[in-house]
């Protein structure tokens, strides 16, 4: 770990932050042990660190842990960590890589268990991301993400309010999602223009669990495909798309005591199931878990 400032160290390396990569390097040692202390690591753990920058979080989590994949995808970052920050840091692959190609199941496998992922997330692959993590959820213990105040606060939003979508209820069907605290835009350099927080998110069996995961996951798009529409414009008119007709979906939502006028965005993540169930039952479908 470094003791020069990132903007110090970036000069000293002829090096500039990239926009396009969505750089912005966390400026105080503490706040990044905050990061880690938070996630309660036994020193068993394998973490994936997504975007490991200048190594701020990186030594501190190769000391809290037994081994550490730190992915860069700039080559001048990577090669920094490698041959000057972490030559001497026991336990730290560093790996020149986008997080969106890199193979979750495999290094959990290699690791012999599942990864806690640490990182502070670029705006423009923060829903790519989570999604990434949804569909290799069985390769992950936990996730601590530092990302836009707004998009954590989609994360744990509540059905009805103006920040609940997809992500909400995905998110939360298939993770246990904890705010841990906010960071304000002069905690980096250079600043952002918006607050940032930090969330754990830990995968847990949910209390209505569906029968299949991919139907569900269907069905939340198609009902915020169009926010203002109600479930009748678009559950019921793209009944087909879930092999059913409009006049079985009709009499699946008034089974359930869903009324069709609502809007997507006034279902709960246990109603999205509900319904999913109830299609996949018609459908004659059988279990089909992620």
């Amino acid at each position: 770990m470094s003791s020069l400032s990132p903007k110090t160290l970036l000069q000293r390396l002829g090096l500039r932050p990239k926009k396009a990569l969505g750089q912005h390097f966390l400026l105080h040692p503490h706040q990044a042990q905050r990061i880690v202390a938070a996630l309660n690591l036994t020193g068993e753990e394998t973490v994936v660190e997504i975007g490991a920058g200048l190594g701020a979080l990186t030594g501190w989590l190769a000391s809290a842990a037994r081994r550490v994949i730190a992915l860069e995808r700039d080559p001048d970052l990577a090669r920094f960590l490698r041959e000057e920050l972490l030559v001497e840091t026991p336990g730290v692959q560093v790996i020149c890589q986008d997080v969106l190609e890199f193979d979750f199941p495999g290094a959990a496998r290699e690791a012999g268990g599942p990864l806690v992922v640490v990182g502070n997330l670029p705006y423009q692959i923060t829903s790519p991301l989570l999604f990434t993590l949804i569909r290799d959820i069985r390769a992950i213990s936990q996730a601590g993400l530092m990302m836009q105040q707004e998009v954590g606060a989609r994360l744990l939003a509540s059905p009805g309010t103006k920040d609940y979508g997809i992500l909400s209820v995905l998110v939360q069907y298939h993770f246990r999602v904890t705010r841990l605290f906010a960071l304000s835009p002069g905690n980096f350099y250079p600043p952002p223009q918006v607050d940032s927080v930090v969330l754990r998110l830990v995968p847990e069996t949910p209390v209505a669990r569906a029968l299949d995961e991919a139907l569900l996951h269907r069905l939340v798009k198609t009902a915020f495909g169009h926010r203002r529409k109600t479930l009748n414009n678009t559950l019921v008119s793209g009944a087909a798309a879930f092999g059913l007709n409009p006049d079985a979906m009709r009499a699946l939502l008034a089974e359930l005591g869903i009324d069709r006028q609502r809007r997507g965005e006034t279902l709960s993540v246990a109603e999205f199931v509900e319904i999913g169930n109830k299609v996949a039952l018609l459908r004659g479908g059988g279990e089909n878990f992620l």
